[in-house]
């Protein structure tokens, strides 16, 4: 239990950052709306804080749990394999910020963006649909990945540390807003990157980087090929995922969603630099880690227990806790985000379009009120986790790109693009999605559903914005000849 003692300190100053920065929000802001305040904070994102704070929202527990388990178990194939998402920062904020940040109007959400620009009912509430139930699905990969940080370091049982992690995540997410969420994540990258270069260089500190690696290939030489332990990870698959956690991550609403907030153009080529710097190393250490670990306990029933199982057996328990608070801040600074937009987004873009007359404090209220029922319904399937959280996750993620990423591309590249033809690229996208996912069919050569679904959905946005004009003419013409 001595584990606990600095990573409770650690959560607490979280909270009392939050609730710092919430008492001065409304000091700062181009917002007149209290409401959107708290929803989005104005913009005053710059460089640095930039980079941090998308670099630590993207790294979630499937980055600091899901990957070092995968690999773990695949090998080097799977680090690799991970470095494909280094250039995220370098895509979101050069290729989508210049055109967000162009928008002189203050949207409040994504969808509220999406809606002005197509006024499209029914992209609206595909978009608000779909982003509701793909957090939902992400909130509870990181409540099981902070759960089991918890129950792996500390010893306590599983349920108690899911209980744990889930009432500090609502106790400032509550209390602060976007602005307040957004700087605390900030704060929560230099915490991540300080604890991984420790574990790194602790790690390393048993026999260095060469030794590790030999005992993991005398156990399995297949685990140091470039194409995983069981030829798993072939060309095609890499570049599949090339898509889903690199160029897709274009599509994903709580890595876009911070570009609202930009100050200028400025903030945005800093965080360019700093965001793809801070992504090398949060994404090179803990899948190494994961892997190098193999060495020394080579034989985990689970591999996700990796990070756990490191920290608590190579530092005494109370440096243990203090190491522990940089996964949970990985943890943290993904679900407070996904459950503020979550909720957020159900009260402002559905409550508030039925009942205009809400005042900002109502929406305050149901915001917080909508976390809570988000966080109990992830919670209980938290319940009964999976023995990997990473592929979970990236199913979710495949999801959210399948509906998003082109009209989010459209949004911005293509102005005279219809709200239906963007509405076919959604449904499309999410059914063919939705069917290759459930109905689990086997692709050729370990391709990930998103590629085709990807495909499916652009030449139905491509196939009905060709078919306007075209239609166009047959009335006329049907017209004349009556």
């Amino acid at each position: 239990m001595t584990t606990l003692i600095p990573v409770l300190v650690y959560l607490l100053l979280s909270l009392v950052l939050t609730r710092f920065i919430a008492a001065r929000q409304d000091k700062a802001s181009l917002y007149q709306d209290k409401a959107a305040r708290f929803f989005i904070g104005g913009r005053f994102l710059n460089g640095p804080m930039l980079a941090l704070t998308l670099v630590a929202t993207y790294t979630s527990a499937s980055s600091f749990i899901g990957g070092p388990g995968a690999a773990y178990k695949i090998g080097l194939g799977w680090v690799w394999l991970a470095l494909i998402q280094v250039p995220v920062a370098m895509l979101t904020l050069g290729v989508l910020g210049p055109k967000i940040l162009a928008a002189k109007a203050p949207y409040a959400t994504l969808i509220e963006w999406l809606d002005a620009r197509f006024e499209h009912k029914g992209v609206s509430m595909l978009a608000l649909g779909s982003l509701v139930l793909g957090f939902i699905a992400m909130i509870t990969v990181q409540f099981i990945g902070g759960a089991r940080l918890f129950a792996g370091v500390s010893g306590i049982d599983y349920s108690l540390g899911l209980a744990l992690f889930v009432v500090t995540v609502l106790a400032y997410t509550l209390s602060g807003g976007f602005r307040a969420v957004t700087i605390t994540d900030a704060f929560q990258g230099i915490v991540m990157l300080l604890g991984l270069l420790l574990l790194f260089f602790t790690l390393l500190g048993h026999g260095g980087m060469t030794e590790l690696m030999s005992k993991v290939a005398s156990e399995d030489p297949a685990l140091l090929q470039p194409h995983g332990n069981e030829g798993q990870l072939g060309w095609p698959m890499m570049l599949s995922f090339w898509v889903l956690i690199c160029f897709g991550t274009l599509g994903l609403p709580h890595t876009v969603v911070r570009l609202l907030a930009v100050k200028d153009t400025q903030a945005l080529k800093k965080g360019i630099i700093w965001g793809t710097l801070i992504s090398v190393l949060m994404t090179l250490l803990p899948h190494l880690i994961g892997l190098m670990g193999r060495a020394l306990y080579p034989d985990l029933q689970v591999p996700d227990e990796i990070m756990p199982t490191l920290i608590s057996g190579l530092f005494s328990p109370l440096l243990a806790g203090v190491l522990l608070a940089a996964p949970i801040a990985a943890v943290m600074s993904s679900v407070d985000s996904m459950l503020l937009q979550a909720a957020v987004s159900l009260v402002r873009d559905a409550w508030v379009k039925v009942r205009p007359q809400t005042s900002a404090q109502s929406q305050l209220r149901l915001s917080r009120i909508t976390m809570l029922m988000i966080a109990a319904l992830a919670c209980y399937w938290a319940l009964e986790p999976p023995a990997m959280i990473v592929w979970l996750n990236l199913a979710a993620f495949g999801a959210l790109q399948a509906v998003f990423l082109w009209p989010i591309l459209a949004a911005v590249f293509w102005p005279s693009l219809t709200g239906n033809s963007v509405f076919a690229a959604m449904i499309s996208g999410l059914l063919s999605y939705g069917m290759l996912q459930w109905l689990a069919l086997p692709l050729p050569l370990h391709i990930h559903p998103v590629v085709p679904a990807l495909l499916v959905s652009l030449l139905a946005m491509l196939g009905c914005q060709a078919w306007l004009p075209v239609r166009e003419v047959l009335v006329t013409t049907q017209d004349k000849a009556e």
